[in-house]
């Protein structure tokens, strides 16, 4: 017969790893607001209500492995869409991501890739288990190259020096890093955000870098998606 055991700790024991416990435990400092200027405040908007088209790429080392023409929408409630069509109108895939039930659907052509795609409830995407940094809600104003507004209600730092504006944003574990490069700078991009989150109990960090350019891609890579890059 097996009998399962217990381990019991005893309140001496117990009272330490409370105090570590506690001591790890994530305390969030004060948001801040920010009066950014007007080329800077116009990066970041609302990402429901807004729709257009993308050339979206997939690279591996600098290969092209897949490659779509995309139309997407977001809905006032969240929802939001995105359908590749042939030349002659027919629908080739379509993705549809609900808000209320935190699920994607997708009907038509796709790669088995979206089977490992899941959303954990703190609303992050996870890829195979590995949580990405961002989340679902926020990729309508990625696909228009722009920053989501509720970004500028998480500020827990802001300063403006001689290359641009620079931002950091607490969304609970996740820690963002905005540079907003300066007005009429020949820098190649516009914008450029990183993400960090601890994995493994803090053992670890993770990443994921967006970047939009000024020859109007945005540009996605992930350090837990190693050699693969998104634009």
């Amino acid at each position: 017969m097996n009998v399962s055991k217990r381990r019991l700790i005893s309140p001496a024991v117990a009272l330490p790893w409370l105090l570590l416990a506690a001591s790890c435990a994530t305390t969030l400092p004060p948001y801040v607001d920010v009066q950014l200027p007007a080329y800077a405040s116009a990066i970041f908007v609302e990402c429901a209500s807004t729709n257009g088209a993308l050339a979206f790429q997939i690279m591996r080392q600098g290969q092209v492995v897949e490659a779509a023409d995309l139309e997407w929408a977001a809905k006032t409630n969240g929802n939001w869409g995105l359908a590749s069509y042939s030349p002659i109108g027919q629908t080739l895939f379509q993705i549809q991501f609900e808000k209320h039930k935190q699920a994607f659907e997708a009907t038509g052509r796709r790669g088995n890739w979206l089977d490992d795609v899941a959303i954990s409830p703190d609303g992050f995407l996870r890829y195979k288990g590995q949580k990405l940094g961002l989340k679902p809600d926020e990729f309508p104003c990625f696909f228009s190259g722009h920053l989501p507004r509720a970004w500028l209600r998480q500020v827990v730092s802001y300063k403006a020096d001689t290359e641009g504006l620079h931002l950091t944003i607490q969304d609970k574990e996740r820690l963002t890093s905005v540079k907003i490069a300066k007005h009429g700078s020949p820098s190649p991009w516009t914008w450029q955000s990183i993400s960090n989150w601890d994995v493994y109990w803090g053992l670890r960090k993770e990443s994921v870098q967006l970047q939009s350019r000024k020859d109007a891609s945005v540009v996605l890579t992930a350090e837990n998606l190693q050699d693969i890059e998104c634009r």
